[in-house]
């Protein structure tokens, strides 16, 4: 290589208007696409990585909207003009705050896993869930409790809700789903970046909320009171139970008010999801 030819090459390369175009990665086996496979699959992974996987424009847009920092975003043009996200590919192009990938359409549909993807998928980073993050003292909102909750879909139906009217925190009790599982992500439409929320052990989380005076209800279809009549605090702390086995003995031990739905047919119970929205919107219209 002569020193006229290095030369004119080391010049072009500091060219402001030169940007390297990365190659797109077409091969399933690519490490790449294994560790979205991963990230997708293994709580563990996710846990190591401190990091999860978002599948969807949307979902991504609501985390750097919510100020979660985005990693790594990998696409398919094809999807991604088939479902109007290519706009948005090209506005991040001349981003530097994360890596921007394309993918051959078979290694994308490999990564991703929704039926009809859109075309993009991405790496955020994970947030600390410490109960020091809730701030109960400055809220005059109610904290949500969920004890033991079990399954993915329902906790990202009730994260959404929650959002929607307006809880101030969302505490998960001794879960038994890991909180950066994509259902999870997927179910509450990436507005689990907008929810203040933490995860603790049953004994410490009552020992933190104990100090602050906070009310502690829950619902029972044995109690005399309705939800609609009920009188709450500014930020009470609505406790539910899981959704195969219901309300645990430490937190029936540590409720003081009980109440129950209002029920017009012959059902006794609704769906967890369900009966939040119910409390919580009655919440609101009382206060």
């Amino acid at each position: 290589m002569s020193s006229t030819f290095r030369i004119g090459l080391a010049l072009f390369l500091q060219n402001p208007f030169y940007k390297i175009v990365p190659e797109i990665i077409t091969s399933i086996s690519n490490p790449s696409v294994k560790e979205l496979v991963k990230l997708r699959e293994s709580a563990r992974r996710r846990r190591e990585r401190e990091s999860f996987f978002v599948e969807g424009i949307e979902d991504l847009l609501t985390m750097m909207a919510a100020g979660k920092k985005v990693s790594e975003i990998y696409y398919n043009s094809r999807l991604a003009i088939h479902s109007g996200s290519m706009k948005d590919i090209e506005r991040w192009k001349e981003s530097e705050t994360f890596q921007l990938q394309e993918l051959g359409e078979d290694a994308f549909l490999k990564a991703a896993y929704r039926r009809n993807p859109d075309g993009v998928v991405g790496i955020v980073q994970s947030w600390d869930l410490g109960l020091s993050n809730l701030k109960c003292d400055e809220l005059n909102q109610p904290i949500l409790l969920l004890d033991e909750i079990e399954k993915p879909g329902n906790l990202g139906a009730i994260l959404r809700t929650s959002e929607a009217l307006g809880a101030g925190s969302v505490i998960l009790s001794e879960p038994r789903v890991d909180f950066f599982n994509p259902n999870v992500v997927r179910s509450s439409r990436g507005l689990l970046a907008n929810v203040n929320l933490a995860v603790g052990e049953k004994g410490e989380i009552f020992e933190y909320l104990e100090k602050f005076g906070l009310e502690f209800v829950a619902t029972s279809a044995k109690a005399d009171q309705c939800s609609h009549e009920f009188q709450y605090q500014a930020n009470s702390v609505l406790v539910f139970g899981s959704e195969s086995k219901g309300l645990g003995e430490f937190w029936k031990g540590k409720i003081k008010k009980w109440i129950r739905l209002k029920m017009l047919g012959s059902a006794n119970s609704l769906n967890l999801n369900v009966s939040v929205g119910c409390v919580l919107n009655d919440y609101n219209r009382i206060n």
